[in-house]
Formats: C-alpha cells, sequence, structure tokens
C-alpha cells in the first residue's frame, strides 16, 4: 500500500500569488503581485523593541493571547471602528489574520457547510474552506462598482448555507462597504441565522474621508460577526504572522479553543511589541492613508498611460486593472504579457473567482518603494500593451 494524499489536498496547488512571486524573482522582473507590503514600519515599536527583545517573554502565551496585547487590539477596534469589545472574553490573539480565520471556521463550522464568497474575492478564503470540507458559495460582484445586492445575495443562499465572509475594504478591488450593503448583509444573514466572518486587515488604508465602517457596528450584525484584524498591514509587518479576532464572547470562546489546537498560541514577544504599535496615535494613520493615496495615484497614472483601465480603489493598497485593450480574453493571458514582455508580475484575475471573469483583470499592489514603482511604470511604457 502506498500512502497517499488526503482527498480534500485533491486539486489544491500552491497560491497563484506566491507561485508569481517566484517567477518574478526567476525572470527580474517587478513584483506588483503579491501584497508582501514593502513600505518601511513604524519606527518607534521596531526601536522599542529592538531595546528590549532580550527581557521580552520568550515562552508560550495564554492561546488567547497575552493580556496586553488584546487590551491594546480592543482599544483600537473601538477608536478606530467603533467597536466595543472586552479584551478578556471577546478577543483572541491569532498568527495572522488567516490563522484567525482557519480558527473561525473551525471552530463555528462543520464539513459540508455552505459558506458565501463574494466574487472577487481573497483567494486563501477559498482554499481555507477547501481544506476544511467547506462548500464555497459565489456571489458575483461586477464592476466597475463591485457592489453587493439584495437580489444576488438572496439568490446565493441555499439549505446548507451557515456563513458568509465579508471583505472590507477589499481585496483585490478596493471597495468599501457602504452602509446599506451592510444592512442587505445584516436582513439576510438574520433571515438565515448565518455567521458573518468579516475581514477588516486594510481597515487603516483608505482615501475619502469617512471613518472605516465596521460591519459590526451595522445593524445587529454585531450578534453574529467575528471580525478579522491584523497588525500586517496597517504597519507593514506581514511577516510577523499576528493577528486577532474579535466578536461575541459565545463564539470567541471557541475559537480560542481552535486556535489552541491549531497552533498553541501567537508569537509570544510579537505581541508585546505588536501591542506598541497598536498604540500609535491618529498622526501615524492619517500619513500612513496619506502615503498609500500618493502611491496609489502613481501607480494608476502608469498603468493608464500604457493604455490600461485600472480602477479607482476606495482602500487596501491594490489596484485591480481592466486590461481589456489588450485584446487578450483572459487574466491569465494579460499577466503573462506583462510579465515576459514587460518583466512586471501581476496576479490574474482568475485567482480571486471562482468562474471566469467577465473581463481580463489583473491586480497590482502598490505596497511597495517609490523607486519600485517608478520601475513598474518605466516598464509598462516600455511597449505597447494595447492593440486596436
Amino acid at each position: 500500500m502506498v500512502v497517499g494524499v488526503a482527498k480534500r489536498m485533491r486539486g489544491l496547488q500552491q497560491s497563484v500569488l506566491g507561485a508569481m512571486t517566484v517567477r518574478c524573482r526567476q525572470l527580474g522582473a517587478v513584483n506588483l503581485a503579491q501584497g508582501l507590503s514593502q513600505v518601511p514600519p513604524p519606527a518607534s515599536p521596531l526601536a522599542a523593541g529592538a531595546r528590549d527583545f532580550e527581557h521580552l517573554g520568550h515562552s508560550y502565551s495564554q492561546p488567547e493571547g497575552l493580556a496586553v496585547f488584546r487590551e491594546a487590539a480592543a482599544d483600537k477596534l473601538k477608536r478606530c471602528s467603533g467597536l466595543s469589545v472586552d479584551p478578556a472574553t471577546q478577543v483572541v490573539a491569532t498568527v495572522g489574520a488567516t490563522g484567525a480565520l482557519m480558527a473561525t471556521l473551525s471552530a463555528l463550522l462543520d464539513a459540508g457547510d455552505g459558506v458565501i464568497l463574494f466574487e472577487p474575492f481573497y483567494s486563501y478564503y477559498l482554499s481555507s474552506l477547501q481544506v476544511l470540507d467547506l462548500h464555497p458559495e459565489p456571489v458575483r460582484l461586477v464592476g466597475p462598482d463591485f457592489r453587493i445586492t439584495e437580489e444576488s445575495l438572496r439568490a446565493a443562499v441555499t439549505d446548507r448555507t451557515r456563513a458568509m465572509i465579508l471583505c472590507t475594504p477589499n481585496n483585490p478591488t478596493g471597495r468599501r462597504l457602504t452602509a446599506a450593503e451592510l444592512a442587505v448583509v445584516a436582513a439576510v444573514a438574520d433571515e438565515h441565522d448565518l455567521l458573518v466572518i468579516s475581514d477588516e486587515v486594510y481597515e487603516d488604508i483608505y482615501f475619502d474621508a469617512a471613518p472605516h465602517l465596521a460591519a459590526a457596528t451595522v445593524g445587529n450584525l454585531g450578534e453574529r460577526t467575528v471580525t478579522l484584524s491584523s497588525l500586517g498591514k496597517s504597519f507593514s509587518v506581514p511577516g510577523w504572522r499576528l493577528g486577532y479576532a474579535s466578536g461575541p464572547e459565545r463564539l470567541v470562546g471557541a475559537i480560542r479553543i481552535a486556535a489552541d489546537s491549531l497552533v498553541v498560541c501567537a508569537p509570544t514577544p510579537l505581541q508585546e511589541i505588536g501591542a506598541r504599535a497598536l498604540g500609535l496615535g491618529d498622526d501615524y494613520y492619517r500619513d500612513l492613508r496619506a502615503m498609500y493615496d500618493r502611491k496609489r495615484r502613481f501607480l494608476a497614472e502608469g498603468f493608464a498611460a500604457a493604455g490600461l483601465s485600472p480602477n479607482e480603489p476606495e482602500g487596501s493598497y491594490y489596484l485591480f486593472v481592466d486590461c481589456s485593450r489588450m485584446g487578450v480574453a483572459t487574466g491569465a493571458e494579460a499577466a503573462e504579457v506583462l510579465l515576459e514582455d514587460n518583466l512586471v508580475g501581476t496576479v490574474p484575475g482568475e485567482a480571486f473567482y471562482l468562474g471566469a471573469p467577465e473581463r481580463p483583470y489583473v491586480r497590482a499592489c502598490f505596497s511597495l518603494p517609490d523607486e519600485v514603482l517608478a520601475e513598474a511604470v518605466d516598464r509598462l511604457a516600455s511597449g505597447s500593451l494595447t492593440h486596436g
């Protein structure tokens, strides 16, 4: 007998995002594909961490995380998202937001349950569902506005639907869900008693005056919503793998047990340093948004000058670029041309859909140093990308 691979792993492959990063390295291409967040982290928590690292905790923390980290997370949720949570019972530290997602899915859903995904969606949602034998149920959001409608959401609910995953600001489109859209989500979730998982890791990166709107603050969503957050995006430390989940005590208690079973605890010394980052003041976040707004505009102008059609993201640090004018049929074809002919790496739009997108999209990340973005723009301008 030959030892085999679990059935749940059949068809699963390395993330397209990671695979494109490998190809960029091989070809010497500018990598706009993976959201590597390569802008400098804030100096003060790094300096304090380097100074104090020897004296930080280096054993396990309790499964839910250090009290100092959970208190800092609860304080930030209140200041930046308007969420009031008890750090003792409603917050759990996790190994990144992906760890928070896996713990939430493991704790609150059973194999075979249906989970609504709004297309386009972050590709790791799909792989997480597949690993846990959960069934993805897509709701197609059509560009350029990618708006949730009551009709499309209600049509997607089946007898096995038990949850839905939101992302606001969205990856890959940068859309921020409105109060009206979240009211629709609340009505459908209440009617069918659905769990709502709201991925809000880009909560601090947005480009208009309105503050972040947390899903759990709308209507009665707070009673059934688990909010996922992360330090990776707001503080440019994705490699720390430090996130947290918050929500009703009855749900977070189960998530804590699942997180303990999966990974024991989040990195202890980084929780202590992360608590200091979470305490940064409003000036930090204003500067963060101004920096990303500048980078967003610069890269969008570069794609537009090359004849393509980038969207205008309201948040996150991605452009979702319509490559129809390249004369290609798919985002995969567009990404291949950009990589081979211009040495610019992007992610095909197909990575964010279950079915075929209605347009040949690619996603491009602008969380990169200015000189890297400038090189990408120069390469986009180096040859004709449009036909006709």
